[in-house]
């Protein structure tokens, strides 16, 4: 099981983090104020889950695109702000949270062994984001659903069946 670390800037939504985890028996092993303290952390360790809250000196996007390979995060994304561009080692969740989807989050990427042997790309490619802007069109269309909702459907789907996000859109796409 990988290890699970909090970063935000606010302690005490910090601590709420924690609780919740603990309280599902999930073990938080650091809190940490800023992404230089997080890059700090990983400079050290071969992996991490990282659960972010905002921090004061980059955005949660940014610090997964910096960190290296072996390490996940889950953005907690403020209600109303834009989902983020995709970066692989990325999952953003919208408040106000849905506990049992974050907690089933975190479970899952806590149990995944790392990807450290194999190179991760950080940045998806133009195609890339071109296959999941059709799937997500496609969804938001047959099912009238935002295109938050279609995201959070493909990325749903990812996790419970275990592929990437890429190959859920490909799916979605040839149905």
């Amino acid at each position: 099981m990988r290890e699970i670390i909090v970063a935000s800037q606010n302690p005490q939504a910090a601590d709420r983090i924690r609780a919740i985890l603990q309280s599902e028996h999930i073990f938080v092993s650091n809190l940490y104020r800023s992404g230089a303290e997080v890059l700090s952390f990983a400079s050290i360790r071969p992996d991490a889950v990282v659960i972010c809250g905002k921090l004061p000196d980059m955005s949660a996007a940014a610090l997964a695109g910096t960190l290296p390979n072996g390490f996940d995060t889950v953005w907690l994304v403020p209600s109303g702000e834009p989902l983020p561009t995709f970066v692989s080692n990325l999952i953003a969740l919208q408040m106000p949270l849905n506990r049992m989807e974050f907690l089933n989050t975190v479970r899952m990427l806590a149990a995944t062994e790392s990807e450290c042997v194999r190179p991760r790309k950080t940045v998806r490619t133009e195609e890339e984001n071109a296959l999941l802007r059709d799937a997500k069109a496609r969804l938001m269309e047959r099912h009238r659903f935002s295109e938050r909702e279609a995201h959070k459907l493909l990325q749903h789907r990812a996790m419970e069946t275990g592929m990437r996000i890429l190959e859920v859109a490909r799916l979605v796409l040839e149905e």
